[in-house]
C-alpha cells in the first residue's frame, strides 16, 4: 500500500481511507486501538488485538484469575 492521509477535523476526528480499512479489516462501527511502537503509532483492530494476546497468554503458566486480571487492568488503563 503506499502513502495515504487523512485530515484532522475540527473535533479531532480522523476517517481512516478506504485501504487502511480494508487493509485492517474494519467495518463501520467497529473499534481500533492505536499502539504506541518505539517512535511510532500502530493502528490495529481491536478484534485483532485481542486475537493476537489471546495466543500470546496460551503458552503462559496463568490461571483463569490472573489472566482476567491482566486483561482488566489493560482495558481500564486504555
Amino acid at each position: 500500500m503506499e502513502s495515504v492521509s487523512s485530515k484532522v477535523s475540527s473535533q479531532n476526528q480522523i476517517t481512516l481511507p478506504g485501504d487502511v480499512r480494508k487493509k485492517l479489516g474494519v467495518k463501520p462501527g467497529d473499534k481500533v486501538v492505536f499502539i504506541e511502537e518505539d517512535d511510532r503509532i500502530v493502528i490495529k483492530s481491536l478484534k485483532d488485538l485481542v486475537y493476537e494476546m489471546v495466543e500470546g497468554f496460551k503458552d503462559l503458566d496463568k490461571t483463569d484469575k490472573e489472566f482476567r486480571k491482566g486483561f482488566d487492568r489493560m482495558f481500564r488503563e486504555g
